[in-house]
Parts: C-alpha cells; structure tokens; sequence
C-alpha cells in the first residue's frame, strides 16, 4: 500500500507536527480502503529546488500561508479542493514572510463537490475582488495541447511549503518529469518533489519549439503523494474546466472552448515565452518578458481572415440632454457612465475609451465589458463620447451626449445644412461647423462629437466652459482604470 503524503496544515508555516490522516489510495491501490493512522510531519516542501528570482513564476501565488494557487486568468485563482474555501486574501510575490508583493482581497472561494485527492477532480478556485491586469497569465493546457502529456516529458513544479534548505513561504521551483497520466499525473521522484504547503500549486509545461509555439502553458493542480521526495499526484486543469467556466462564469480558455474545442480569440496569444525568469518589477506586475504571437498549437492563429471594420459604440448612461445635482457637501455630482461597443463579424473590441469634450479621459481606458466608469462632476456642462478600438486597430468614436451639473443642457443644434439665402456649414471639425449667413442654419458638429452654433440667435453651445478644461474636471473619477477580462 502507497503511503500517501498529508496533505497541507491549514494555517501559518508550521514545524513538525503530530497530525491524524485520512489517506486516500491512488487508482493503482484503488481496492485498499482509506486507511487512518498518526505520525510526526517534518517541515519540507519542494524537494531538490531552488528558491525563484524576483518576478518568477508571478501567476504562482500563496493562500494565507496555507496552500498554493495558480492565476489562470485576472480573476481567478485554481487551486486544490482540499485546501478549503476559508480564505479572504491571496498572496503575490517571492517570499510571504513580511514580503509580500501583492495582497489581493478574495471575493468568493468553491470547492468542486467530492472532489479531493484520489480521483483526479481535486479542483477549486477563488475569483479575486481586484482583476490583477498587468501579469502576464500563463494560459491552461487544453485540447490537442495536451498530447505533450507523455511519460518522461520535462515539467517545472512550483510552491511555497517548507523546503530541506529554507523556510516556509518561499517559492520554489523544481524541474522533473512525468512518470505516468491517466485521470491524473503522476509527476517526480528521485529527490524532485512538492510536498507540504505546495498543495494547489501548479506544474508547468513549455509547447515545443519545433511546433513554432514554445510558450508555456499551465495543467497540474498539487494535490497528494507518497513520502517527500518519492513523486506525487496532481488533478489536471482541463479536466474539470467545463466546471470552473461554468462556476465562475468566465471564459478561462482563451484558445479553446471549455471542452477543448479550438476557438482563438483576440486573447489568444502574447503568452510568456520565459515565465520562470523574472522580468520587471511587481509594480510593473512583472511584465517585460518575451512574449509569443498569436498562438497556433491546435489550429489556424487568432486573425487569420482580416478585418477592416470598424467597430460600434454607443452611451448609454446618461441620457443626453440629462442634468444632475451636485453634492451640497462636495460640490459635485456623481454620476455613471455606461457605454456598449461591438465588432460584429471582426476580432473583436479591444478597449473603450471615455472622452470629455472630446479628448480621452486619462486612464479611462477600459478593456472589459460591460464599459462603465464612475465620475465626479462639478457644476457645468458637459459632453462625452466614447472612443472603441478593435483588435485589427480600427476606431470608431460614439454619438456625442450633453448633460448639465446644476444647469440646464442646451438643446441639440439642427443637423441640417445651410438652406437658400444662407450658407452651408462649415468643415464639422474641431469646435464644430461654423454658422450659415442670415437665413441659414447652421452647421453640424465634427467627429469629435463637439459641435457649436454661433450666429444671429448667438451661442448654441455643445458644452460648458468647463468641458474645454475637461480633463482637469475629471480628476475625481473612481474606477476608471480598464478592467481586463478574458471573453464571457
């Protein structure tokens, strides 16, 4: 009979410890019934490794000191089943002993039901509060990306447990090989292992070069084994994938349906070539580092049939022609801004842009739908736009909407051109056409969705004196970085 190694102490790093486990046999010994027995836990992890320099391996992250999970995605967190769900935060950097890099609030946690060591499904994840856009996510192993998972194929094993030359909280790597698949790896031995505190951490695996791929993909879950040392059994992401899209209700496969069908989008590529090495700075989010193209492991690239078409966007909150009341306390108004945009038949919407009188707002870029932002007004009028970008670089910029802070918005101008007796409009550019002669009316706006009357029936202006110095108007906005998901 194998004895199994415990699994993980939930708690802060721990040194030896008498502990009672319930060991649960692998499909080899799957006729032994679960055996229950005490013994003295040594404090060791990652066997025959070495500690990861500054920025590696950034999607490895620790789980209060407990467990060790992977970022397959700006939102979620995989991780092991057994593990629990009682978690508030998770832990970015080297080294979670006073130097955390990152700590990220957690929204929710869930375990697969039953699931848990011994049977391949030894699945969870936590969805984070605060999407962490700027790392670079090694994506899941999926489809046909899965036959490099062969007997004596090299992987890199990573996770913060105890180690045999260091402390606790540390993460360490160690490269070793497969020794077997079925509904789980069995990976290591020889002295290369993952052990306690490693539970939930990932196995990575490099797409061969010769395939014109080379990037890493991510497909192991740390989920038990035999003595420290002598190799473990990890769950396999792709596995139960059909499950976490469905819990989380995201699309974590940017390359293939859940089931492994492949289906690239726009987010299928620019993935680490060079994830163990470290690149940048964690303020940076450890950015920097080669990236591929688009991917073509199981098929034709992302882009392959061109697109030349531009993209739609719409506001849709506020209303034009919308006024709103300042705060008496802080003298402005709170308001939210909502915008829709689609690519139709083309690759699909890179970002929306928030613009005030027709220039971007800094740092309202927003990569994620539904496109929203939250912003601060004060007294005056206003004129937004919203500027969409697809992934071929195409641009499309919205319909303008007006709207009044303690004012009233003036009304639209006429969208006709000059009629007998007046003259047309002008060019439509910049502040808008300018007015026909006497008789006439006057001219619409520009692209930019500003436009202004002037004339016999005097200003008809689009906006306020405030939106000309917009930016410095918009410095209250909240929530105006882009959130970056992958497709819903």
């Amino acid at each position: 009979m194998l004895a199994l190694r415990p699994f993980p102490m939930l708690g802060a790093p721990f040194a030896a410890a008498t502990v009672t486990l319930a060991l649960v046999a692998p499909a080899a010994a799957a006729d032994d019934a679960p055996t229950h027995f005490t013994l003295d836990v040594p404090p060791q992890g990652i066997y025959g490794g070495t500690e990861v320099e500054p920025c590696g391996w950034p999607t490895t992250v620790n789980l209060q000191g407990s467990c060790t999970g992977t970022l397959i995605h700006p939102e979620v967190v995989i991780y092991a089943a057994h593990c629990g769900t009682g978690y508030s935060s998770i832990q970015f950097g080297e080294n979670i002993n006073g130097g955390v890099a990152r700590n990220v609030p957690v929204e929710y946690c869930k375990t697969y039901p039953g699931g848990g060591p011994g049977n391949g499904d030894d699945f969870a994840f936590c969805k984070l509060a605060e999407p962490q856009l700027d790392i670079p996510i090694v994506p899941p192993l999926m489809g046909c990306e899965t036959d490099v998972l062969q007997p004596g194929a090299e992987v890199t094993i990573v996770g913060f447990g105890n180690a045999d030359n260091g402390p606790y909280g540390i993460k360490r790597e160690v490269t070793t090989t497969i020794n077997s698949v079925t509904n789980e790896a069995f990976i290591g031995g020889n002295g290369k292992d993952s052990c306690q505190g490693d539970s939930g951490g990932p196995v990575f695996i490099k797409l061969p070069t010769e395939s014109g791929v080379g990037s890493w993909r991510v497909f192991g879950i740390t989920s038990y084994g035999g003595a420290c040392g002598t190799g473990g059994y990890y769950s396999m992401m792709h596995n139960g994938m059909e499950w976490f899209e469905s819990e989380t209700g995201i699309d974590l496969t940017p390359c293939h349906d859940a089931d492994g069908t492949w289906n690239p989008g726009p987010d299928c590529g620019m993935f680490p070539m060079d994830a163990g090495s470290g690149y940048g700075s964690w303020a940076e989010g450890c950015s920097g580092g080669p990236l591929g193209g688009f991917e073509s492991s199981c098929g034709q690239p992302f882009g392959a049939e061109p697109d030349d078409t531009p993209p739609t966007v719409t506001i849709t909150m506020p209303a034009d022609g919308s006024m709103f009341t300042s705060d008496p306390d802080s003298g402005k108004a709170s308001i939210t801004i909502s915008a829709t945009a689609d690519d139709g038949d083309g690759w699909g919407i890179e970002s929306v842009t928030l613009q005030v009188g027709g220039a971007d707002v800094p740092g309202g870029g927003d990569f994620l739908a539904p496109y929203e932002w939250d912003a601060s007004f004060p007294p005056g009028i206003y004129t937004l736009t919203a500027r969409a970008r697809d992934y071929a670089g195409n641009e499309a910029v919205s319909a303008p909407v007006v709207f009044g802070v303690d004012m009233e918005p003036p009304p639209p101008p006429p969208e006709t051109t000059g009629s007998s007796g007046g003259g047309t409009g002008g060019d439509g550019g910049g502040d808008g056409g300018s007015a026909g002669t006497e008789g006439g009316t006057s001219g619409t706006g520009g692209t930019d969705g500003v436009g202004q009357a002037s004339g016999d029936d005097g200003c008809g202006c689009r906006f306020g004196p405030s939106d000309r110095g917009a930016a410095g108007f918009v410095l209250g906005l909240l929530g105006v970085a882009g959130l970056r998901r992958r497709r819903r």
